[in-house]
């Protein structure tokens, strides 16, 4: 993550001898070719949701959970069709100036602004929150580190060169978030064959490959479905525990900083937000959640097809494009590599239920991405590939971060 950081503060460094007018600043002079703004744009696109989130969705909710990057990567056709080439040839700097250009209302100018700045504050925070989170997995540091690290980093980036630094360093950190969690997959796979176990689409409900000490740092509801004798030292439904205890069947409330050992073998309880479910259950559409899933997988969709339309720091990206045929080859572009992106996060969290399943009560699935490598593969090539993957996840930390600021 250091070398992430490092680099991209040089990337922006030398980035900043180009630019020297308002329109180097805001809009990189108009002149980004289409690959690269391609790059640029799906760098920024794939944030700490897409990089960690994506296989952490999958993992709890199963085959539904599909459909978080299907609505991701097909809401540029959207954005392709309606949108890309009329913000291009606006000539406008900002989603306001093109909101009063096309409506002329200054009332619409004002309430352009308010959203953007909304938008923008609401994508952000998740943000600094997933640098906190990873670096609390992997380094144990306070929650608030890795925040101040992203946003002094994305300030250094932006006072010297603007959308000429940005569009720079996001093109950049695409093609690192590709190679970071492509390249440990093939080693994940191999290693899972070679192990030798059973398919997580035919078992069943996850269990503990072996004996697993899981460490809670925040309480807990855990619904337990089969019951299990565990030694635990803490806080278990109010009372105080040192030693062999069961958990009955239903739920069980564990207090912060408790500790609980389970043996290989044991059914995973999961934290009441989730369902338990079979490998077959997990793996087929709308077996698990709502009573309506067919309705909640429609109403998905919809919002993620339009939402992309809604994206501030995605459409101000457009007005880099020299006219408004590079826009539209550009958003063709975003489509082919976000869905190359997107690929790979299937993958750890099909393995995460076999492997890292004591996620599963904590509810922090979206660690499984960095947590896996080791779970999977002892010794230091698992901690190479962590090391590799916790790269990717810097990159999407800062691109996304960076394009919201500026």
């Amino acid at each position: 993550m250091v070398a992430v950081v490092v680099v991209t503060l040089g990337l922006a460094a030398y980035s900043t001898r180009l630019a020297r007018t308002t329109g180097d600043f805001y809009v990189a002079a108009r002149s980004v070719p289409p690959w690269w703004n391609a790059s640029a744009i799906s760098g920024e696109y794939l944030s700490a949701a897409s990089f960690l989130g994506v296989a952490g969705l999958i993992m709890a909710g199963g085959a539904d959970a599909l459909w978080f990057p299907v609505g991701y990567a097909v809401g540029y056709v959207l954005l392709l069709a309606l949108v890309a080439a009329p913000l291009r040839r606006s000539g406008a700097y900002t989603i306001p100036d093109f909101a009063e250009a096309r409506l002329r209302s200054t009332s619409v100018r004002f309430t352009a602004s308010v959203l953007v700045v909304l938008i923008g504050w609401l994508y952000v925070v998740p943000q600094l929150q997933g640098a906190g989170l990873a670096l609390r997995a992997l380094l144990g540091t306070p929650l608030w580190v890795g925040g101040v690290v992203v946003a002094a980093t994305v300030l250094a980036v932006l006072a010297g060169g603007g959308m000429r630094s940005v569009t720079l360093v996001q093109g950049f950190q695409y093609w690192l978030k590709v190679v970071a969690i492509s390249v440990p997959v093939l080693f994940l796979i191999a290693a899972w064959r070679a192990d030798g176990s059973t398919s997580p689409l035919t078992a069943d409900v996850p269990t503990f490959p072996e004996q697993t000490t899981v460490v809670f740092d925040t309480p807990v509801d855990l619904a337990v479905a089969d019951p299990v004798t565990v030694t635990a030292e803490g806080e278990l439904n109010g009372t105080p525990v040192n030693g062999p205890t069961t958990l009955a069947v239903g739920e069980a409330t564990v207090a912060e900083g408790t500790r609980i050992d389970f043996p290989a073998g044991a059914a995973v309880p999961h934290t009441s937000s989730l369902t338990a479910a079979s490998g077959g259950e997990w793996s087929t559409p709308l077996q698990i959640g709502s009573e309506h899933p067919l309705y909640r997988t429609y109403a998905l969709m919809i919002a993620l097809f339009f939402g992309t339309m809604g994206l501030p720091h995605v459409l101000v990206r457009f007005y880099t494009n020299p006219d408004g045929r590079a826009a539209r080859r550009t958003a063709l572009g975003v489509i082919g590599l976000v869905g190359l992106f997107y690929l790979f996060p299937v993958s750890y969290g099909v393995l995460g239920r076999l492997y890292t399943p004591e996620l599963l009560m904590t509810g922090r699935t979206d660690a499984v991405v960095l947590l896996l490598p080791t779970a999977l593969i002892d010794g230091s090539l698992g901690r190479l590939l962590t090391a590799l993957l916790a790269a990717g996840a810097a990159g999407a930390f800062l691109a996304t971060a960076t394009g919201l600021t500026v």
